[in-house]
């Protein structure tokens, strides 16, 4: 039995090692090991992070960058555009030395580094923003040294990958109220791969796709109450099959949109 015994123990040691290793593999560190080997913490705090597509012509990007944790030395941030319209270059914005820092950038000024304008803007687009820094102890830190599920790296991640939105603005060229039609359609007769449209009234959404079983087509009388009414696509796969039109209430033809719509109606 004691032969027995030593052999568990043993069995449970090695594991108990081994998940040790793991996790210090998994997990790198963390603003709170001691100040030998604690982490670069970088804080930005960004004004607004979601804004309407018809707001991005006059809205400004403003943030301020800080370190909790004083062991940084430079901090260089630089950002991009994610957007279904194309594969856009990281710009470097700012080199920070002095904590905290504010910034601030217009957002057409933004889209001018990036050789657009705001005109091209729709929604669903993300603005990316990317740190990285240098600590006083000379070594270098991107988002990959940190994880989002230990305490304390999520806030430390945050400085270094970070997003404003660009969203749908609500419908305001008609009259909203009435039953609208959609008419979704499929140019491969399979269904829409994943891919819904979505009907939104004052927040509460209704989602309208085509099944596989109804193949190449499908038409949907919506019933829209008073409200703000705002209408936006999901894409899925095989984007180059999807399209649809929508009417308003007053029999008018609203739209087309597609192949491969993007995500606002309006």
């Amino acid at each position: 039995m004691k032969n027995i015994n030593k052999i568990i123990l043993g069995i449970l040691a090695v594991a108990l090692t081994i998940a040790s290793c793991e996790n210090e593999d998994k997990f790198p560190l963390s603003v709170h090991l001691d100040d030998a080997n604690k982490a670069a913490y970088v804080r930005a705090v960004v004004n607004q992070t979601v804004y309407l597509v018809e707001d991005v012509p006059d809205a400004t990007f403003e943030a301020t960058i800080d370190v909790p944790v004083d062991n940084v030395a430079q901090y260089d941030l630089s950002f991009t555009l994610i957007s279904g319209s194309g594969d856009y270059d990281t710009i470097p914005l700012n080199t920070i030395t002095e904590f905290p820092t504010s910034i601030s950038y217009t957002y057409a000024e933004l889209t001018g580094f990036l050789g657009i304008t705001t005109a091209d803007i729709g929604g669903g687009d993300l603005f990316q923003f990317i740190g990285t820094c240098i600590g006083k102890d000379g070594r270098f830190w991107t988002a990959s040294n940190f994880t989002g599920d230990v305490t304390g790296q999520l806030a430390q991640f945050n400085g270094f990958t970070f997003t404003v939105l660009v969203d749908c603005a609500p419908i305001t060229d008609v009259e909203t109220a009435g039953t609208w039609v959609a008419n979704l359609q499929d140019s491969y007769g399979d269904g829409w791969d994943g891919a819904f449209l979505t009907f939104s009234i004052d927040g509460s959404t209704t989602a309208y796709t085509i099944s596989a079983d109804q193949g190449f087509e499908a038409i949907y009388d919506i019933d829209v109450p008073a409200g703000v009414l705002e209408i936006f696509y999901t894409s899925g796969n095989f984007e180059g099959e999807h399209s649809f039109s929508l009417f308003s209430p007053d029999g008018a033809l609203y739209g087309e949109y597609g192949p491969a719509p993007g995500k606002c109606v309006n």
